[in-house]
Protein backbone atom coordinates (compact mmCIF):
# COMPACT_ATOMS: atom_id res chain seq x y z
CA UNK A 1 0.00 0.00 0.00
CA UNK A 2 1.43 3.35 -1.02
CA UNK A 3 1.72 6.07 1.59
CA UNK A 4 0.15 9.51 1.05
CA UNK A 5 2.44 12.22 -0.23
CA UNK A 6 4.11 14.22 2.58
CA UNK A 7 4.14 17.35 0.42
CA UNK A 8 1.70 20.20 0.89
CA UNK A 9 0.77 20.43 -2.79
CA UNK A 10 1.46 18.44 -5.97
CA UNK A 11 3.15 21.51 -7.45
CA UNK A 12 5.44 21.81 -4.43
CA UNK A 13 6.31 18.12 -4.63
CA UNK A 14 7.17 18.46 -8.31
CA UNK A 15 9.42 21.48 -7.65
CA UNK A 16 11.24 19.68 -4.83
CA UNK A 17 11.72 16.42 -6.75
CA UNK A 18 13.07 18.35 -9.75
CA UNK A 19 15.64 20.12 -7.55
CA UNK A 20 16.54 16.86 -5.77
CA UNK A 21 17.07 15.05 -9.08
CA UNK A 22 19.12 17.96 -10.41
CA UNK A 23 21.34 17.78 -7.30
CA UNK A 24 21.78 14.03 -7.83
CA UNK A 25 23.26 14.78 -11.26
CA UNK A 26 26.28 16.04 -9.29
CA UNK A 27 26.69 12.55 -7.75
CA UNK A 28 29.98 11.47 -9.36
CA UNK A 29 29.49 7.71 -8.94
CA UNK A 30 27.08 5.15 -10.38
CA UNK A 31 24.36 4.45 -7.83
CA UNK A 32 21.17 2.53 -7.20
CA UNK A 33 18.12 3.63 -5.22
CA UNK A 34 16.07 1.58 -2.78
CA UNK A 35 13.02 2.30 -0.65
CA UNK A 36 12.95 0.37 2.63
CA UNK A 37 9.62 -0.13 4.46
CA UNK A 38 9.61 0.52 8.22
CA UNK A 39 6.80 1.20 10.69
CA UNK A 40 7.73 4.88 10.50
CA UNK A 41 7.34 4.99 6.72
CA UNK A 42 9.41 4.24 3.64
CA UNK A 43 13.10 5.12 3.88
CA UNK A 44 14.86 6.24 0.70
CA UNK A 45 18.47 5.06 0.30
CA UNK A 46 21.07 5.70 -2.39
CA UNK A 47 23.71 2.97 -2.61
CA UNK A 48 27.10 3.26 -4.29
CA UNK A 49 30.49 1.57 -4.22
CA UNK A 50 31.71 -2.00 -4.66
CA UNK A 51 29.16 -4.63 -3.62
CA UNK A 52 31.67 -6.63 -1.58
CA UNK A 53 33.16 -3.64 0.28
CA UNK A 54 32.37 -3.07 3.98
CA UNK A 55 29.21 -1.02 4.62
CA UNK A 56 29.30 2.70 5.42
CA UNK A 57 26.03 4.47 6.34
CA UNK A 58 25.60 8.25 5.98
CA UNK A 59 23.12 10.45 7.91
CA UNK A 60 22.79 14.04 6.72
CA UNK A 61 22.19 17.26 8.64
CA UNK A 62 18.96 18.99 9.73
CA UNK A 63 16.57 19.86 6.90
CA UNK A 64 19.09 18.50 4.42
CA UNK A 65 18.91 15.43 2.20
CA UNK A 66 21.31 12.72 1.17
CA UNK A 67 22.19 14.90 -1.87
CA UNK A 68 24.41 16.93 0.48
CA UNK A 69 26.99 14.09 0.40
CA UNK A 70 27.75 14.63 -3.31
CA UNK A 71 31.08 16.42 -2.62
CA UNK A 72 32.33 13.53 -0.44
CA UNK A 73 30.84 10.39 -1.96
CA UNK A 74 33.66 9.59 -4.40
CA UNK A 75 36.18 9.48 -1.53
CA UNK A 76 33.84 7.53 0.76
CA UNK A 77 33.20 4.94 -1.97
CA UNK A 78 36.85 4.06 -2.53
CA UNK A 79 36.88 1.34 0.12
CA UNK A 80 33.22 1.02 1.14
CA UNK A 81 29.76 0.13 -0.04
CA UNK A 82 28.05 3.40 0.89
CA UNK A 83 24.41 3.74 1.95
CA UNK A 84 23.28 7.39 1.98
CA UNK A 85 19.92 7.75 3.72
CA UNK A 86 17.22 10.42 3.63
CA UNK A 87 16.49 10.80 7.35
CA UNK A 88 12.89 9.96 8.21
CA UNK A 89 10.66 12.96 8.91
CA UNK A 90 13.05 15.38 7.23
CA UNK A 91 12.40 16.82 3.75
CA UNK A 92 13.47 14.21 1.22
CA UNK A 93 12.31 11.11 -0.60
CA UNK A 94 11.67 9.18 2.60
CA UNK A 95 7.90 9.13 3.14
CA UNK A 96 6.80 9.30 6.81
CA UNK A 97 3.83 7.39 8.18
CA UNK A 98 4.03 7.02 11.97
CA UNK A 99 5.84 10.11 13.34
CA UNK A 100 9.33 9.84 14.81
CA UNK A 101 8.91 11.44 18.25
CA UNK A 102 12.26 11.06 20.06
CA UNK A 103 15.74 9.52 19.99
CA UNK A 104 14.38 6.06 20.82
CA UNK A 105 12.18 6.21 17.74
CA UNK A 106 15.16 7.22 15.62
CA UNK A 107 17.05 4.21 17.02
CA UNK A 108 14.16 1.91 16.09
CA UNK A 109 13.85 3.49 12.63
CA UNK A 110 17.57 3.12 11.88
CA UNK A 111 17.60 -0.50 13.08
CA UNK A 112 14.63 -1.29 10.81
CA UNK A 113 16.36 0.43 7.90
CA UNK A 114 19.62 -1.48 8.41
CA UNK A 115 17.68 -4.73 8.73
CA UNK A 116 15.79 -3.95 5.53
CA UNK A 117 19.14 -3.46 3.78
CA UNK A 118 20.37 -6.79 5.26
CA UNK A 119 23.21 -5.03 7.07
CA UNK A 120 24.60 -6.08 10.42
CA UNK A 121 27.53 -4.14 11.88
CA UNK A 122 28.22 -0.95 9.92
CA UNK A 123 30.43 2.10 10.07
CA UNK A 124 28.22 5.13 10.67
CA UNK A 125 28.84 8.74 9.63
CA UNK A 126 26.56 11.52 10.90
CA UNK A 127 26.66 15.22 10.11
CA UNK A 128 25.12 17.80 12.51
CA UNK A 129 21.60 16.52 13.36
CA UNK A 130 22.54 13.26 11.67
CA UNK A 131 25.54 13.19 14.02
CA UNK A 132 23.17 13.41 16.98
CA UNK A 133 21.15 10.48 15.61
CA UNK A 134 24.37 8.50 15.02
CA UNK A 135 25.75 9.27 18.49
CA UNK A 136 22.52 8.18 20.17
CA UNK A 137 22.44 5.04 18.05
CA UNK A 138 26.01 4.06 18.91
CA UNK A 139 25.23 4.51 22.61
CA UNK A 140 21.99 2.48 22.39
CA UNK A 141 23.00 -0.19 19.83
CA UNK A 142 26.80 -0.52 20.01
CA UNK A 143 26.73 -4.04 18.55
CA UNK A 144 25.46 -2.58 15.25
CA UNK A 145 28.19 0.07 14.93
CA UNK A 146 31.67 -0.89 13.83
CA UNK A 147 33.07 2.65 13.81
CA UNK A 148 31.45 6.03 14.39
CA UNK A 149 32.28 9.30 12.61
CA UNK A 150 30.73 12.49 14.00
CA UNK A 151 30.94 15.67 11.90
CA UNK A 152 29.95 18.82 13.80
CA UNK A 153 27.36 16.76 15.71
CA UNK A 154 24.66 17.71 18.12
CA UNK A 155 24.55 15.76 21.34
CA UNK A 156 27.72 16.94 23.07
CA UNK A 157 26.73 20.46 24.17
CA UNK A 158 23.60 22.55 24.06
CA UNK A 159 23.17 24.18 20.68
CA UNK A 160 24.16 27.84 20.63
CA UNK A 161 21.18 30.16 21.08
CA UNK A 162 21.95 32.13 17.91
CA UNK A 163 22.11 28.89 15.88
CA UNK A 164 18.74 27.82 17.27
CA UNK A 165 17.06 31.18 16.65
CA UNK A 166 18.42 31.53 13.12
CA UNK A 167 17.47 27.93 12.41
CA UNK A 168 13.91 28.41 13.71
CA UNK A 169 13.49 31.52 11.56
CA UNK A 170 14.59 29.52 8.52
CA UNK A 171 12.34 26.53 9.30
CA UNK A 172 9.15 28.45 10.14
CA UNK A 173 9.61 31.19 7.51
CA UNK A 174 11.34 29.39 4.63
CA UNK A 175 12.19 31.97 1.99
CA UNK A 176 15.19 32.20 -0.29
CA UNK A 177 16.45 35.03 1.92
CA UNK A 178 16.13 33.26 5.30
CA UNK A 179 17.62 29.99 4.03
CA UNK A 180 20.52 31.64 2.15
CA UNK A 181 21.18 33.91 5.13
CA UNK A 182 21.39 30.99 7.56
CA UNK A 183 23.60 28.93 5.28
CA UNK A 184 26.00 31.81 4.61
CA UNK A 185 26.22 32.49 8.36
CA UNK A 186 27.02 28.80 8.89
CA UNK A 187 29.87 29.10 6.38
CA UNK A 188 28.37 27.74 3.16
CA UNK A 189 29.03 29.53 -0.12
CA UNK A 190 25.93 30.44 -2.11
CA UNK A 191 27.93 32.01 -4.94
CA UNK A 192 29.42 30.32 -8.02
CA UNK A 193 32.86 28.92 -7.36
CA UNK A 194 34.90 25.99 -6.12
CA UNK A 195 32.80 25.33 -3.00
CA UNK A 196 29.42 26.25 -4.47
CA UNK A 197 26.73 24.91 -2.15
CA UNK A 198 23.77 26.30 -4.13
CA UNK A 199 22.40 22.89 -5.24
CA UNK A 200 22.37 21.73 -1.59
CA UNK A 201 20.81 24.99 -0.39
CA UNK A 202 18.17 24.94 -3.14
CA UNK A 203 17.00 21.45 -2.17
CA UNK A 204 16.89 22.52 1.50
CA UNK A 205 14.82 25.61 0.71
CA UNK A 206 12.29 23.76 -1.42
CA UNK A 207 12.07 20.97 1.16
CA UNK A 208 11.30 23.34 4.01
CA UNK A 209 8.82 25.25 1.86
CA UNK A 210 6.87 22.27 0.50
CA UNK A 211 7.45 19.22 2.73
CA UNK A 212 5.00 18.65 5.59
CA UNK A 213 7.21 17.62 8.51
CA UNK A 214 5.24 15.71 11.18
CA UNK A 215 4.66 18.02 14.15
CA UNK A 216 6.00 15.50 16.67
CA UNK A 217 9.18 15.14 14.63
CA UNK A 218 9.58 18.90 14.32
CA UNK A 219 9.61 19.18 18.13
CA UNK A 220 12.71 16.95 18.49
CA UNK A 221 15.78 18.81 19.73
CA UNK A 222 19.32 17.46 19.56
CA UNK A 223 19.75 17.39 23.34
CA UNK A 224 23.16 16.55 24.83
CA UNK A 225 23.71 12.96 25.90
CA UNK A 226 24.37 12.41 29.60
CA UNK A 227 27.84 11.77 31.00
CA UNK A 228 26.69 8.24 31.78
CA UNK A 229 25.64 7.51 28.19
CA UNK A 230 28.88 8.87 26.76
CA UNK A 231 31.05 7.01 29.30
CA UNK A 232 29.47 3.65 28.50
CA UNK A 233 30.15 4.01 24.76
CA UNK A 234 32.84 1.65 23.51
CA UNK A 235 32.57 2.26 19.76
CA UNK A 236 35.77 3.65 18.13
CA UNK A 237 34.86 7.26 17.35
CA UNK A 238 36.23 10.05 15.17
CA UNK A 239 34.99 13.56 16.04
CA UNK A 240 35.58 16.52 13.72
CA UNK A 241 34.48 20.12 14.19
CA UNK A 242 35.29 23.17 12.12
CA UNK A 243 37.50 25.42 14.21
CA UNK A 244 34.99 28.26 13.68
CA UNK A 245 31.91 26.10 14.34
CA UNK A 246 28.64 27.98 15.03
CA UNK A 247 26.56 25.03 16.29
CA UNK A 248 28.33 25.08 19.66
CA UNK A 249 31.74 25.88 21.13
CA UNK A 250 33.92 23.35 19.28
CA UNK A 251 36.79 23.36 21.78
CA UNK A 252 34.44 22.75 24.72
CA UNK A 253 32.57 20.03 22.83
CA UNK A 254 35.85 18.33 21.94
CA UNK A 255 37.04 18.55 25.55
CA UNK A 256 33.83 16.93 26.84
CA UNK A 257 34.08 14.16 24.28
CA UNK A 258 37.74 13.49 25.13
CA UNK A 259 36.87 13.31 28.82
CA UNK A 260 33.94 10.89 28.44
CA UNK A 261 34.29 8.80 25.27
CA UNK A 262 36.87 6.13 25.91
CA UNK A 263 37.98 5.41 22.32
CA UNK A 264 38.04 8.82 20.65
CA UNK A 265 40.10 10.56 18.02
CA UNK A 266 39.25 14.21 17.51
CA UNK A 267 40.40 17.27 15.57
CA UNK A 268 39.36 20.82 14.80
CA UNK A 269 39.41 21.38 11.04
CA UNK A 270 41.08 24.69 10.14
CA UNK A 271 39.44 27.55 8.26
CA UNK A 272 35.93 26.11 8.41
CA UNK A 273 32.64 26.23 10.27
CA UNK A 274 29.53 24.07 9.77
CA UNK A 275 30.53 23.89 6.10
CA UNK A 276 33.68 21.80 6.57
CA UNK A 277 32.41 18.81 4.54
CA UNK A 278 32.25 21.13 1.53
CA UNK A 279 34.88 23.83 2.03
CA UNK A 280 37.49 21.50 3.58
CA UNK A 281 36.35 18.21 2.08
CA UNK A 282 39.89 17.14 1.15
CA UNK A 283 40.94 17.33 4.82
CA UNK A 284 37.70 15.85 6.14
CA UNK A 285 37.55 12.99 3.64
CA UNK A 286 41.21 12.10 4.13
CA UNK A 287 40.82 12.01 7.91
CA UNK A 288 37.72 9.82 7.70
CA UNK A 289 39.44 7.53 5.19
CA UNK A 290 42.44 7.15 7.51
CA UNK A 291 40.22 6.42 10.52
CA UNK A 292 38.09 3.84 8.73
CA UNK A 293 41.16 2.07 7.28
CA UNK A 294 42.82 1.75 10.70
CA UNK A 295 42.43 -1.96 11.42
CA UNK A 296 43.42 -1.87 15.09
CA UNK A 297 39.77 -1.80 16.23
CA UNK A 298 38.05 -3.45 13.28
CA UNK A 299 35.39 -6.07 13.89
CA UNK A 300 34.33 -8.14 10.84
CA UNK A 301 31.10 -7.00 9.26
CA UNK A 302 28.09 -9.32 9.65
CA UNK A 303 25.12 -9.29 7.29
CA UNK A 304 21.57 -9.83 8.43
CA UNK A 305 19.80 -12.62 6.59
Amino acid sequence: MSLPSPFKTPEGEAAFIAAYNAAMKLWPMPYEERDIPTRFGTTHVVITGHRNAPPLVLLHGYMGTLTSWAPNIADFSQDHRVYAIDVMGQPGKSIPDEPVRNDDDYDAWLTATLNGLHLGRVSLVGMSFGGWIALNYAAAEPERVRKLVLLSPGGLLRINRQFSLRGMLMVFFPTRFTVNSFMRWAGFSTEPGKNDARPIVNVMYLGMKHFQIPKDTLRIAAAPLSDYDLRKMHVPTLLLFGENEVLCDPAKAMARARRLIRDLQGELVPSSSHDMCVSQRAIVDARIHEFLRDTRHNVPARDVA
